[in-house]
């Protein structure tokens, strides 16, 4: 065996490895335990031939022995990759030496039912828990400012979480299809919610979104097929596209004086809506708005100038339901809306 063949040989299938400061070792009873100084290497992620991923982690080759993990006190990071794939593992302890846990460090650990991160993290990495189908619950110390892109995505069993104070952001499909997720408060430290960030949270039946948010992301709860009831603040001012897209138990919605605009799709199959009001700080309503919100049984617009309505924003809507407008633009809004509602329909709101 020549030297360079030994050298790939002892770094993929020895038991104890070195990088830089840490060490490694993985005893019999299929614990894992990292120690030394300093930051764990990144690792990366490998695609063979036939489309199968890997890690380039050394311990990756005996992956299926690890059920525990401990990282001793003076490791001060988990790199990137760290624990991919890791589907045995099922518990892991985190030192208060580590100050960052790195992108997908324990993406698809499908046996990790809970994890303590302790208050020296301040950063936790894109898709760090994702896929970690066993999980169900976790808390965020008051170190970390931001959920990051994909960081629950498809935790599948996940059904309460802690977002502290500290937090300012939610990124982008950030709980997405986190389907047993019940419950989720938003602090009101939080200024923006990602596009899809809790997109297909089935279990979810209310949230309550904080003053501090501004916008409502791209289909940040769309498919919400739980949800029943959601206060939208009045420092909102753009429901953006398929926000509450397919939220088909939602019974009711509060839109407030702030929004001005109703993006493409934003209630789009809300079947079980009976009434919405529009305010009249709103001056467009999108395609598709409100297509398929068969429910309705009124609408009430605000607003003494109708706002400006693009194709089928009530496509599927019954054409013969109350539409209650200011009295003196009756006229405006039966030109407005003749693509939507018969005409005896547009009648005077009372005050």
């Amino acid at each position: 065996m020549s030297k360079y063949l030994l050298i790939i040989f002892l770094a993929l299938f020895s038991f104890s490895a070195i990088h830089a400061q840490t060490e490694w070792t993985l005893s019999e009873d299929s614990t894992l335990t990292i120690y030394g100084t300093g930051d764990m290497p990144d690792y990366d992620v490998i695609i063979s031939k036939n489309n199968k991923y890997s890690s380039s982690s050394p311990w990756f080759p005996q992956k299926d022995k690890i059920k525990k993990v401990v990282i001793e006190n003076g490791v001060t990071s988990i790199g990137d990759w760290t624990f991919f794939y890791c589907q045995n593992l099922a518990s892991i302890i985190i030192p208060n030496s580590v100050t960052s846990i790195g992108e997908s460090a324990f993406s698809c650990c499908s046996s990790l039912t809970s994890i303590t991160i302790p208050s020296s993290v301040t950063s936790i990495g894109e898709s760090a828990f994702e896929s970690c189908e066993g999980l169900t619950s976790i808390t965020i110390p008051n170190s970390v400012t931001s959920i990051r892109n994909w960081t629950f995505d498809t935790c599948l069993g996940l059904n309460s979480i802690t977002i502290p104070n500290s937090v300012t952001s939610i990124g982008e499909w950030a709980f997405n299809c986190c389907i047993n997720l019940t419950s989720v408060e938003i602090p009101n430290s939080v200024t923006s919610i990602g596009e899809s960030a809790f997109r297909f949270c089935n279990a979810l039946t209310s949230i309550i979104i904080p003053e501090s948010v501004t916008s409502i992301a791209n289909g940040a709860f769309a498919g919400c097929k739980g949800l029943t009831s959601i206060a939208i603040p009045n420092s909102v001012t753009i429901i953006r596209k398929d926000a509450f897209n397919g939220c088909e138990s939602l019974t009711s919605i509060t839109i407030p004086n702030s929004v001005t605009s109703i993006a493409n799709g934003a209630f789009s199959q809300c079947d079980s809506l009976t009434s919405i009001a529009i305010p009249n700080s709103v001056t467009s309503i999108e395609k598709y708005a409100f297509n398929g919100c068969s429910g309705l049984t009124s609408i009430t617009f605000e607003g003494s100038k109708p706002p400006k309505f693009e194709g089928y924003a009530f496509e599927k809507v019954n054409k013969c339901i109350p539409v209650y407008v200011p009295a003196n633009s009756i006229e405006a809004y039966k030109e407005a809306l003749k693509d939507y509602f018969e005409e005896s329909s547009i009648r005077a709101l009372k005050r």
